[in-house]
């Protein structure tokens, strides 16, 4: 009993540790470290110590079931019905009434612009940008409630069974079979994309993840089989999507430490 236990713990571990709840964010998060001002750069050192936007970049996949986060479930998505222009978009999402993605994202903002926030607020405020920032750029995450994100929509990829949101979550990553350094490395979007991307607002972010989402559910349902040309033409698609979430996260960032940070 006591091994069998041992290894469902293992499989838990290798899950988390090759999904984009790690991978993915991480490399979002290792990205963002190289286009950090001075200013955010040591507010980020001041609030996070020794760790750093990478280590903490799946903290809070990591601790949404724990009694005093389970409110947070909601914050890592947005469920919208397809075929929404720009302008439906952004008004259904304001609609919404229950907590998502985007009010979280401002949320968590708003603590690291409070000054009578305290350190350990900010700090955990920070932990929850960083993430959700990342979340924002998997084109699954904006998505369709009746599949949760295309977790009940099956699909073939590389000779595996799996479903639409694993795919984007992991399957594509693992099949490049890239490191965090080498994806990294590829980070070389000049002076001008840099400042283009990041003048873009978050429901921008939502509404091209959106817009990637409404696609891919419509390839599957052409075809749930997918083969290689489909992994050629997609991956690139997945490392576009983290490295703008890389470059915006700094973007972020470092609007708000542009002053430092202060706490109460």
């Amino acid at each position: 009993m006591k091994r069998i236990t041992i290894a469902f713990a293992l499989i838990g571990i290798a899950v988390l540790f090759s999904s984009w709840g790690f991978f993915g964010h991480k490399t979002v998060a290792t990205i963002a470290e190289k286009h950090l001002s001075d200013e955010a750069r040591q507010a980020v050192n001041e609030l996070l110590g020794n760790e750093t936007l990478a280590d903490v970049a799946s903290w809070a996949d990591e601790v949404r079931n724990q009694p005093e986060y389970k409110n947070t479930a909601g914050w890592h998505f947005i469920n919208l019905p397809l075929g929404l222009n720009r302008r439906k978009f952004k008004d259904s999402i304001e609609k919404l009434k229950n907590e998502n993605l985007l009010t979280a994202l401002a949320l968590n903002e708003s603590v690291i612009k409070n000054p009578n926030a305290t350190k350990d607020q900010k700090r955990i405020a920070l932990k929850f940008i960083v993430h959700l920032v990342g979340d924002a750029h998997q084109p699954m995450h904006v998505s369709r409630a009746e599949d949760k994100g295309g977790n009940t929509i099956q699909v073939q990829f590389d000779g595996k069974g799996t479903n639409l949101h694993s795919l984007w979550d992991s399957r594509l990553l693992d099949h490049q079979g890239l490191s965090i350094t080498q994806l990294v490395a590829k980070d070389d979007v000049g002076k001008f994309r840099i400042r283009k991307w990041q003048r873009a607002t978050p429901v921008d972010w939502l509404f091209e993840s959106y817009k990637i989402s409404s696609k891919l559910y419509q390839e599957v349902e052409m075809n749930n089989k997918l083969d290689e040309a489909y992994y050629q033409s997609h991956i690139k698609i997945a490392n576009k999507r983290i490295e703008m979430g890389g470059i915006r996260l700094a973007g972020v960032l470092n609007e708000l430490f542009r002053n430092g940070v202060q706490y109460k």
